[in-house]
Order: C-alpha cells, then sequence, then structure tokens
C-alpha cells in the first residue's frame, strides 16, 4: 500500500485499557472503544500454533468488517492518494483506500493518509452498494491514524482486538483491504518482524511496524491485519514499494509490508473518540544513537541508551538538570537500550507524571526525577544560509548575528559550514553543508578564524601513533546532535582529503525530539 510524498507513517506509546470479559456480545460505547476477544469461527486458545489456518472460515467471518473507503478532495489542495491522483482541467482529486469497523454503531479506522484534506469521505460496505458518507472524528498525522463514523441505520459488524505484543516471527497473519481499487481482496502471510523501523527519510519517533509479507498493494491503506484466531493486530499502512526509489510507493508488493501494531494505536484512537486530538508527554531533550565511537569518547561500557546531544530551555529535562553528553539508559523503570526506544516511552507517560530517569554522566551512573509535561508541536527551525577548504575537508563561515539569535545562540558562537570536501575527515564524519558547528571537545569558536586556528593546529600534523577521537557539538534544522570525528594514522598516509580504508562513522541523520 502506499503512503503519500512527504506524509510520515509514525507510530505511538501504549496505555492501559478496560479488558473486556465474558460473552462475545459488544461492548457498551462508554466502557470501551474496543471489543476483546475471539470471534466464534475458531475457538483456538492463545498458546496453541495454528500452522495451516483455516483461510476460508477467516474470510467469510471477517470480511463484513472490513470497509472500502473513497476520498474526494480539491486539485488545489491534493496529492496523490492510494489509487489515482490529480486529474487534468482542475478535476476533483479521487483516491481509495481501506479501513475496519470497531463499533457496532458505525465507527471505524483508517490510515491518516487516506483521507487527510480531504473534502468528501465515502464509506462502501461489503455487498452494499450504499455510498455512506463518514464523518472525520479525529485524525493523527503524527502515527497516521484517523477515526471515523458512518450512519449505516443499522447494527454494523466490528471487529475483535487481539494483542499485537503476543504475535510471534513466523505466525500467521491475513490482510483485507481494497486493493488497487478491484474491491474487497484477502491475503495470507506471516510476520517477518516486529518492532521495525522504516528506512531513513520516512521514519519517526514511534515507529515500532509489524513487518509482513502478507501481500499489501496501493489501496490497502488502513485495512486490518488479523491473526489466526481473527482478532485485529494491526493497521496495514506502508509497503516497500520497486515502483520507488524511496519507502512507500506506487509500485507492487515485493513481500515487504508494514503495519502499526494494534496495541500501540489503541491508545490513539480512544483519545481521538475522546477529544478528537492526541496528548502525548514531553521530557525535552534531543537524542541520537550510541555508537561504538561515541562509547569510547565517553568510557561507556556499551552502546546502550540515548545520548542527549541537546537540551530544550524550560524543559522538564532542564528543570531536572539534565546537561548534553548524559546518556540516558532507564526511564520510569523501562531499560533503553536503543535511542529509539525513548521517544515512545516518554509519550505513553500522562502529563503531570513525575517519573525517575536513570543515565549515565562522566561515566558515573546517576537518577533524577522528571515532570512530564505536554508535547506540543513547535515551527521548524529556519534553514540555514550559507563563506577555504580547512585540515578537516571544511569551508566555513562565521554564524551570523540573525542565525545566532534564532538558534537562540547567546552570545553568537560557532561557525556554519558553507561547503564539505567528498571523501574528506569531516564528510567520513558525518558533517553537512549548512550544519552549525558550536563546539569540538568543549572548545567553542568565537568566529571563522577562531575555528580554522584550532583545526590547524589539531588536523595539519597528523602524524600520530594511535586514533584520537573528538566530538563536535553540531545543530542542523533537525536539532542537535554529537558528531564524532575521526583523527588517524591511516589519514596522516593520503591526507585530509583523500579516501582512507575505514569509513565508518554511524552518525546518525535524525535526531528525535522527545
Amino acid at each position: 500500500m502506499y503512503v503519500k510524498p512527504n506524509s510520515k507513517v509514525r507510530t505511538i506509546f501504549l496505555l492501559l485499557f478496560c479488558v473486556f470479559a465474558g460473552d462475545l456480545t459488544p461492548v457498551a460505547f462508554g466502557e470501551s472503544l474496543f471489543h476483546d476477544g475471539t470471534p466464534e469461527i475458531q475457538a483456538v486458545a492463545a498458546s496453541e500454533v495454528v500452522a495451516m489456518p483455516r483461510l476460508t472460515d477467516l474470510a467469510r467471518e471477517l470480511s463484513p468488517s472490513v470497509v472500502n473507503i473513497s476520498v474526494e478532495s480539491s486539485a488545489a489542495e491534493a496529492a496523490d492518494g492510494e489509487f489515482g491522483g490529480k486529474e487534468e482541467n482542475s478535476a476533483p482529486a479521487r483516491s481509495s483506500g481501506s479501513g475496519f469497523i470497531i463499533q457496532e454503531d458505525g465507527f471505524l479506522v483508517t490510515s491518516n493518509h487516506v483521507i487527510d484534506k480531504s473534502d468528501t469521505v465515502i464509506v462502501r460496505l461489503l455487498d452494499d452498494k450504499t455510498d455512506y458518507p463518514a464523518q472525520v472524528i479525529g485524525k493523527d498525522q503524527k502515527t497516521d491514524i484517523a477515526l471515523l463514523k458512518i450512519d449505516a441505520g443499522r447494527k454494523l459488524k466490528p471487529v475483535f482486538v487481539g494483542d499485537s505484543d503476543a504475535l510471534q516471527v513466523g505466525e500467521w497473519v491475513v490482510a483485507i483491504g481494497n486493493q488497487f481499487q478491484l474491491g474487497q481482496t484477502v491475503t495470507a502471510g506471516i510476520v517477518s518482524a516486529k518492532s521495525r523501523r522504516v528506512p531513513t527519510g520516512a521514519s519517526g519517533p514511534y515507529d515500532a511496524f509489524i513487518q509482513t509479507d502478507a501481500s499489501i498493494n496501493p489501496g490497502s491503506s488502513g485495512g486490518p491485519l488479523f491473526n489466526t484466531r481473527g482478532q485485529v493486530v494491526g493497521i496495514n499502512t506502508a509497503i516497500f514499494s520497486p515502483g520507488r526509489s524511496q519507502f512507500g510507493g506506487t509500485g507492487f508488493n515485493i513481500g515487504i509490508g508494514f503495519a502499526i501494531p494494534i496495541n500501540m494505536a489503541r491508545a490513539i484512537l480512544t483519545q481521538l473518540r475522546d477529544s478528537g486530538k492526541v496528548t502525548r508527554g514531553l521530557l525535552g531533550v534531543l537524542i541520537q544513537r550510541v555508537d561504538a565511537d561515541v562509547a569510547k569518547v565517553l568510557s561507556l561500557p556499551n552502546s546502550d541508551g540515548a545520548l542527549v546531544s541537546d537540551v530544550v530551555k524550560g524543559s522538564p529535562a532542564a528543570i531536572a538538570g539534565f546537561r548534553r553528553r548524559d546518556v540516558i539508559v532507564a526511564f520510569n523503570g523501562n531499560k533503553v537500550s536503543e535511542h529509539d526506544e525513548l521517544p515512545s516511552l516518554v509519550a505513553n507517560t500522562p502529563v503531570g507524571s513525575s517519573v525517575p530517569v536513570d543515565f549515565v554522566r562522566d561515566g558515573k551512573a546517576s537518577k533524577l526525577s522528571v515532570t512530564i509535561t505536554q508535547l506540543k508541536d513547535t515551527p521548524s527551525k529556519p534553514k540555514i544560509d550559507a563563506e577555504k577548504p580547512d585540515a578537516l575537508g571544511l569551508t566555513v563561515e562565521t554564524v551570523s548575528v540573525e542565525l545566532a539569535r534564532s538558534l537562540e545562540l547567546n552570545p553568537p558562537t560557532g561557525v556554519t559550514i558553507v561547503k564539505v570536501e567528498s571523501g574528506s575527515i569531516a564528510d567520513r564524519a558525518g558533517l553537512l553543508k549548512g550544519d552549525v558547528v558550536e563546539e569540538i571537545d568543549g572548545r567553542h569558536f568565537k568566529n571563522g578564524d577562531d575555528f580554522r586556528e584550532f583545526v590547524k593546529r589539531e588536523f595539519d600534523d597528523l602524524n600520530l601513533s594511535k586514533e584520537r577521537l573528538y566530538m563536535a557539538l553540531v545543530r542542523r534544522k533537525e536539532g542537535v546532535r554529537y558528531v564524532v570525528i575521526k583523527k588517524t594514522p591511516a589519514v596522516a598516509k593520503v591526507g585530509a582529503k583523500e579516501k582512507v580504508v575505514d569509513e565508518s562513522n554511524g552518525t546518525p541523520k535524525q535526531s528525535d525530539d522527545e
């Protein structure tokens, strides 16, 4: 299935919900938005492994709960949709997708990118030729989830919601959706992986997808992914497609599809039902991955945790006393092995809660208590305008007063990178044109001359017996992060502008704002 250009798929946090118990009659709306339990088609124990599911029974029982969604948008606003796109002569843009019913009174789930910027949303039920206008109750772009409601004049058949955390790699799953506008299509496959992050360019701080080889194609967006007990365990949202060079193309299925885990969607959908919007917790740090070089520089025993590259002024983290170079290893009792685990943990924390955060500072384990506030959308920082190559392979200029003000650099410090020589030390370190280098190993730079003098002194003479690592604090439009610059004997033999054998650095291209 297809993700529109510039739209991002994101996943979000888990909260505890009321668990429905007893018979399989639908629960009241006020109690829960979801139906927990198992359809009568298969009385399979949760621990039983099903080698070959009876797909005919599943398809017959589950198909009435899956809907087709057609969207019409004004040509001036619409981007290409799931199937179709802009038409000539300023005609309305049309697209289509899928969804599934979660309440018998007409509440249903789909992907946000299916209905985003829509003027009209029409829902069609299985074996029903009536077009039902849908009301958008709420949508969340960060997680690509939307909640709709239709009035069918009768009770509809809702899905039962399962436990996506209980899924196992290799387990059979079934996808149902409106693929290629052919009508409702049933496909099957297995769970290929869990907690999968998508490639650079489409990833976000809440990504933890279910990867499946069940055939998913354009038009499947928003459709359900079922386990063999007939329970929804995911929302089909994207594919790897050979039809485009980047994630989420308009091409065809090659056996790599992604679904949002239903456990992560439950809290989002409940908030959309109750208030039409989503509230997330804020810690107030910019983080990045702890790679081998960072662990070596900071004398860490391993590469676990999230490196704090910046602390937002006035944020809970700033008030609590966090600093740059801190490495967060646990949040509210949950271990942080990978840096991308922290955003969901923070977002999952109720606003106003006081939670313990374990971290390492200067090689020593420490703990602080932080009171979480609400995450609010903030406008992106302005793009940096581009000033001869130095020993690092950089051309730099002094940070302008205007730029320093926009970046809240007081007093103005640092240099702006105008050019990075290909194959240079800076290039291998991951420095980019437009980056603002604020400091290296704690040394701040008053202007371009100050920076060039430092580089000349440190890197002009590369005749050394062993490798030396520098930590550079860099600002770019995505935020602030640390970049490790390597000074190695190998470089000394060929010069700063030549390629060396070791090109590994692992500098992250995106940091996450908690």
